[in-house]
């Protein structure tokens, strides 16, 4: 693909962002053969055709989610590259879970501390996407509920967060204090991100006992679980701070697990190949001290 410019990729998006080769031209100020020969040099490039033509309009072909999810991404850090000079900002990725719990008042400290030499943006998503986005470039630093050891950069365990099991008002657990796995085995178990690392970090801690635990149920997100559990469809094992709030005002109750304290270690990463003075390698550095 080293035959692939910013252009195309700019016109491809366009296209399945307005659903059609004319209001993508409109779009981007050019003539609809303009875009439709960078689109066609784009497939070229690639070797595979990537819209689907309808009656709907233009959408991506089949098959190409992925390159979707790339495309935007090359997009995202073009445009960073033109305003490095201008408008400097520095991209922190993180688990949503971590984000939306954890993350922020740090991001705040971080952002008042560094107001005058860049601005701070975040990203939420998966694990997986935001280490993949790390990967790409497309993130600097990156937050994750675990570390896959990929080489060429450097990760540091920033901090651990009990896991505990949530349940609903009116369930049989609503008086207890903890469960055991035998307990867990007999129940729905409900999950948010489905990459979140919880199965893993059970097999870890409670070995062979974890197999007695049935399939989890992904329903997509923390707050989706929570709603779920709040309506007695099952338990979860969550992160303690993603509960606090509802545990405060009486829409669910945590239970510890008997045996093994259940304890997720949480991750900041980075390129590993930084200069001292680089903003990535000075964000981490300070993010590290601030969480301290």
């Amino acid at each position: 693909m080293s035959g692939v410019n910013a252009a195309q990729v700019t016109a491809y998006l366009a296209v399945i962002d307005t659903g059609g080769f004319r209001s993508a031209a409109v779009r981007l100020g050019v003539t609809q053969g303009a875009v439709s020969q960078q689109v066609r040099r784009l497939e070229t490039e690639v070797g595979a055709s990537l819209i689907q033509r309808s009656g709907a309009g233009c959408r991506p072909a089949p098959g190409t989610e992925a390159f979707v999810r790339y495309a935007r991404t090359l997009a995202d850090v073009a445009d960073r590259a033109t305003r490095l000079f201008r408008d400097p900002e520095l991209v922190v990725g993180a688990a949503s879970n971590i984000g939306t719990y954890l993350l922020q008042p740090l991001i705040k400290t971080m952002s008042d501390a560094h107001a005058d030499r860049y601005r701070i943006r975040q990203y939420l998503g998966t694990n997986s996407d935001v280490l993949d986005r790390l990967a790409l470039g497309a993130v600097d630093v990156a937050v994750t509920e675990w570390w896959d050891h990929r080489p060429g950069f450097e990760a540091t365990r920033w901090r651990e967060e009990d896991l505990v099991v949530i349940a609903g008002p009116g369930h049989q657990w609503w008086q207890r204090g903890s469960v055991t796995i035998t307990d867990l085995a007999g129940q729905t178990i409900l999950g948010g991100e489905p990459a979140s690392g919880t199965g893993t970090l059970l097999r870890a801690v409670l070995g062979d006992a974890a197999a007695r635990l049935p399939p989890v149920v992904n329903l997509g997100s923390t707050a989706a679980v929570k709603e779920a559990v709040h309506a007695n469809l099952g338990v979860s094992l969550v992160l303690a701070a993603s509960v606090q709030s509802e545990v405060a005002s009486g829409r669910l109750r945590t239970l510890s697990l008997d045996g093994p304290v259940l304890r997720k270690s949480l991750w900041i990463a980075r390129p590993a190949a930084l200069v001292p003075a680089d903003p990535a390698a000075l964000f981490t550095k300070a993010f590290l001290a601030a969480a301290a």
